[in-house]
């Protein structure tokens, strides 16, 4: 299969079977999005729930832990 599709996050080339139509993203992409907003790829997990999470939708507890804005506000 030819990489016609680009990911409109991170740029890469993929064909079909690696893309959502839908999105107009890569399934690496996609797979990496946060968990609790669904716009911007996450950067950790939370310590307490395991979903990945974006910067704006986790706090930092200290230089490796984050805790998701959801477990955090209970």
């Amino acid at each position: 299969m030819e990489a016609i599709y680009a990911c409109k996050i991170c740029g890469r080339r993929v064909c079909l079977k690696h893309f959502s139509l839908n999105d107009r993203i890569c399934v690496v992409c996609k797979e990496s999005l946060c968990e609790v907003c669904g716009e911007y790829l996450a950067l950790g997990s939370c310590i307490k729930c395991g979903r990945i999470v974006c910067e704006k939708c986790s706090r930092q507890l200290d230089p490796v832990r984050l805790i998701c804005v959801l477990c955090c506000s209970k």
